[in-house]
């Protein structure tokens, strides 16, 4: 029962990326929005080419020092379970589809495409920083 919650809300930021992959992947008429663009990148961001094996390492290495990190008290559960899960997500989809599924163009200053896992990804290392800057300033 040791991390329950961590085990939680990382089950369920996965199963919503997951899901959100799949239902924009799958469901065409939703693909027909400005906003949406199914696009698989075989990189890693802005489809910049790495050697899979190196992605998967490096990303196995994410995931244990996610873990570590939070074991160690130097980030909170909902950060720890956001930096697992959108980690774990993509990983996912590597390991099924040979790369990401991405999916949300925002069509602003050449942003990449991306989805919910970079979201997670991004939203966690956010609050950590806002979370160390707190901290500073006390």
């Amino acid at each position: 029962m040791r991390h329950l919650k961590l085990r939680i809300w990382t089950i369920i930021f996965i199963g919503l990326d997951l899901l959100s992959k799949y239902v924009f992947y799958n469901f065409k008429y939703l693909n027909e929005t400005t906003l949406i663009r199914p696009v698989l990148n075989k990189g890693i961001s802005r489809s910049l080419p790495v050697p899979y094996l190196i992605i998967i390492g490096i990303t196995i290495i994410g995931i244990v020092a996610f873990f570590w990190l939070f074991i160690k008290k130097k980030i909170n559960r909902i950060i720890a379970s956001l930096l697992i899960a959108g980690t774990i997500g993509n990983l996912v989809d590597r390991i099924i589809y040979g790369g990401v599924r991405d999916f949300i163009n925002v069509n602003i200053f050449n942003f990449p495409i991306f989805n919910l896992a970079d979201t997670m990804l991004c939203i966690g290392v956010f609050i950590r920083i806002l979370v160390v800057m707190l901290e500073k300033k006390k």
